[in-house]
């Protein structure tokens, strides 16, 4: 993905992450070190773009952004082990920070993620960081979470929950999608949960087409998230994608699939941009 591909879209809005690294964070000091690295390399970034992207906070910003013609930036932190002092976490809320994935795929000190351990749950501390940012207006990210650690979060914060990208564990049974049970309770909080499209997340097969996605998008609507989903691309994340979409740009043609399966031009709006946009409206 880069600014150049997205032009080809009338409105456009990206979520960067600042990602807190496949190697375990060793120490609160090296949290600190990543989380600042990160965070000025993102605002550098987002300054250089000025002219076309705009960094967003709040829902007028991103009003603003439409309006301008920009690209909408905002900001989540995928891994919440960068934030191991009182410090950094207020210094996320002041730059902006409005998603937190609680736990990668390791054990941290603050939750398990689903691929080292689904039974294996929030920590003390991961509760009461859960509960201290769904105060102060961020939301959290159960992708990556261990399906304990979710009904434990489900548990402790009231707020609505995000996927940002994670499929259907129904279609594809692999431990970093959702279960229908954890599907449908982000439903009933009227969160989002963005389909991925990482191979071995879609299918058990080798490659994979759009019409693997249209299968996971298909069983979601069955359970009543026609208004919960969006794009979670997973672009950066992952080196497999399914064989007609190599970029961003390729993502006309999870249109032309889901048309060709008769879902409506409002249908795919809203999978596309538009049940994001509202939640962004609503919330933010």
């Amino acid at each position: 993905m880069d600014l150049q591909r997205a032009a080809v879209y009338d409105h456009y809005a990206q979520v960067f992450a600042l990602f807190c690294g496949a190697k375990p964070v060793a120490s609160p000091e090296d949290a600190h070190a990543r989380f600042t690295h990160l965070l000025q390399t993102a605002q550098h970034a987002f300054a250089a773009c000025g002219e076309d992207l705009l960094f967003c906070k709040t829902a007028a910003d991103w009003k603003l952004a439409q309006q301008s013609g920009k690209t909408a930036a905002f900001l989540s932190i995928e891994g919440a082990e960068l934030l191991q002092s009182e410090t950094d976490i207020r210094t996320a809320l002041e730059a902006g920070v409005r998603i937190v994935t609680l736990a990668w795929n390791h054990d941290s000190v603050y939750g398990c993620g689903a691929s080292t351990d689904q039974t294996a749950g929030l920590k003390l501390a991961g509760k009461q960081l859960a509960q201290y940012l769904s105060s102060h207006g961020v939301y959290l990210d159960v992708s990556h979470l261990s399906e304990q650690g979710f009904w434990e979060l489900a548990d402790c914060v009231s707020t609505p929950f995000l996927a940002t990208h994670s499929n259907s564990r129904c279609v594809c049974n692999h431990p970093r999608n959702l279960t229908d049970e954890q599907f449908c309770e982000i439903v009933r909080r009227g969160g989002l949960v963005g389909i991925n499209g990482y191979v071995p997340f879609l299918t058990k097969h080798r490659t994979a087409s759009c019409d693997d996605l249209v299968r996971h998008i298909e069983h979601f609507y069955e359970l009543g998230g026609e208004k919960q989903l969006c794009i979670g691309a997973d672009w950066d994340g992952c080196d497999r994608l399914p064989k007609d979409i190599s970029d961003m740009a390729g993502m006309e043609h999870l249109a032309e699939a889901l048309a060709r399966h008769n879902y409506s031009e409002q249908q795919i709006a809203d999978i596309f941009y538009d049940n994001a946009a509202a939640f962004v409206s609503e919330h933010f």
